[in-house]
C-alpha cells in the first residue's frame, strides 16, 4: 500500500507543479530534492535525536547535488532522486532512527522514483530546460568553430604552435558544453598524435574522459586552456576578447560575420 500511496502522492505533486506553472522555475525540483533529503533529519529530531548526526551526513550529498543542479544541469536531480530511492530502500539497515515512521522509507522510495521519472520526461520532451542557460552554449558555438578552423589553417601552414593556441582559445570558449568540450580535447589529441607528442596524447586521453564526466555538472576550471602543459584543475585568466564574447553570449545573440 505504501508503494501506491507514494506513487500517487508523487504524481500529484509533479502534476500540480506543472499545472500551477511552478516547474517553469528551474528551482522547483532542486527544492523538492532538498525537502525530500532532509525529512530524515526532521524525523531524527522528532525521535531521541541520536540519529541526527548520521542523517545530516547522509542528506548533505543530496542537498549539495540540488545546489549544483540548480546552477548547472537538472539531470543531476534525476540521478539524485534515483539515488535517494536506493538510500530509502537500505535506510533501515544503515541508520537506526526511531523517529522514522515504519511506512516512510517505502513511501519515500516510490515518491522519489516517480518524481525522478516525471522530471526526466520533462527534460527529454524539452518542456523544462536541463541547462541553466541553454542558449549560452549555442551562441558561443560559432566562435568555437572559428577557432577550430583557424587551428586547422595554421597547422596546414606549418604553424603548429599557433594552431595549438587556437585550440586553447576554443577550449576556453567551449568548456561549458559537454559536446564542444570533448570535441576540442579530441582535436588536441589529434594535434598531439600528428606531432608525435606522447605527453600531449596521454594528457588529452585523460582530459577527454574528464570532460565527458564532469562538464555537465559544471565541474570545470574557468579559463583553463586545456593542454597537458597546465593542470586540468587550474582556473586561469580569460583573455579580454574571449571574456567579452562570453559576457555577450550570456544575455544576447552574438553574430559572427
Amino acid at each position: 500500500m505504501e508503494y501506491l500511496v507514494g506513487v500517487f502522492v508523487g504524481l500529484g505533486a509533479c502534476v500540480f507543479g506543472t499545472i500551477a506553472g511552478f516547474d517553469r522555475d528551474r528551482s522547483f525540483y532542486p527544492v523538492m530534492l532538498v525537502v525530500i533529503a532532509t525529512y530524515y533529519d526532521l524525523f531524527a529530531l522528532m525521535g531521541r535525536g541520536t540519529a541526527l548526526g548520521p542523517e545530516v551526513i547522509a542528506s548533505t550529498p543530496f542537498v549539495f547535488a540540488a545546489v549544483v543542479a540548480m546552477r548547472t544541469n537538472l539531470w543531476l536531480v534525476v540521478v539524485a532522486l534515483a539515488g535517494h530511492g536506493v538510500f530509502d530502500f537500505y535506510h533501515t539497515d544503515l541508520i537506526a532512527n526511531d523517529g522514522v515512521p515504519a511506512w516512510w522509507p517505502v513511501f519515500c522510495l516510490s515518491f522519489d522514483v516517480l518524481a525522478g521519472a516525471y522530471l526526466a520526461r520533462l527534460l527529454i520532451t524539452k518542456r523544462v530546460d536541463a541547462e541553466a542557460n541553454p542558449g549560452f552554449n549555442k551562441r558561443l558555438r560559432p566562435y568555437v568553430e572559428l577557432e577550430l578552423i583557424a587551428a586547422s589553417e595554421a597547422e596546414a601552414d606549418g604553424r603548429h604552435a599557433t594552431a595549438f593556441l587556437h585550440l586553447e582559445r576554443a577550449h576556453v570558449l567551449g568548456q561549458s558544453s559537454t559536446v564542444q568540450h570533448v570535441w576540442v580535447h579530441v582535436r588536441m589529441l589529434l594535434w598531439g598524435m600528428r606531432r608525435h607528442d606522447i605527453k600531449e596524447v596521454i594528457g588529452q586521453l585523460v582530459r577527454i574522459a574528464g570532460a565527458g564526466a564532469k562538464t555537465w555538472a559544471g565541474l570545470v576550471p574557468r579559463g583553463n586552456t586545456g593542454g597537458s602543459n597546465v593542470s586540468a584543475f587550474k582556473s586561469m585568466p580569460i583573455p579580454a576578447d574571449l571574456a567579452g564574447v562570453m559576457a555577450n553570449a550570456q544575455t544576447s545573440v552574438v553574430i559572427v560575420d
